[in-house]
């Protein structure tokens, strides 16, 4: 084998070296990048149990963070003890662990106050727990 083709097979080989292990790590960062949106995702329905009372179950349609302000946007569907559901947003800050506003769609489920008894939570990833 020439020297010229080993150059080119060892520099083929690095290159793939280094293609699969970039594209490992993108994977790991987005797989943590994930992780760490669904921690804040828990951390603002717990806020959201200290904001709503009676709350019976939280649906959460979709969960982001907004880039420029830092901020998360929530959209979910909330059912009250009474299976009476509304379907609105809220803007959670993490740095202060505080809702920071919310839609206001219907007044009669959208009780202020606090509930203390469990809840069943479905993330926007699927998960369900009660918290």
């Amino acid at each position: 084998m020439s020297q010229k083709i080993r150059k080119r097979s060892l520099a083929i080989l690095l290159i793939v070296i280094l293609g699969i292990g970039g594209k490992v790590y993108m994977d790991k960062r987005e797989a943590q990048k994930q992780q760490d949106l669904l921690a804040v995702e828990k951390q603002s329905v717990k806020v959201l149990k200290n904001t709503f009372a009676d709350i019976k179950e939280v649906k959460v349609e979709e969960f982001k963070k907004n880039p420029v302000t830092g901020s998360y946007g929530a959209l979910v569907t909330m059912t009250n003890n009474e299976g009476k559901s509304v379907y609105f947003d809220y803007f959670f800050s993490k740095q202060m662990n505080e809702i920071s506003s919310y839609g206001v769609e219907n007044e009669e489920i959208q009780n202020e106050g606090v509930t203390t008894p469990k809840i069943r939570v479905i993330y926007s990833n699927g998960e369900a727990e009660e918290v």
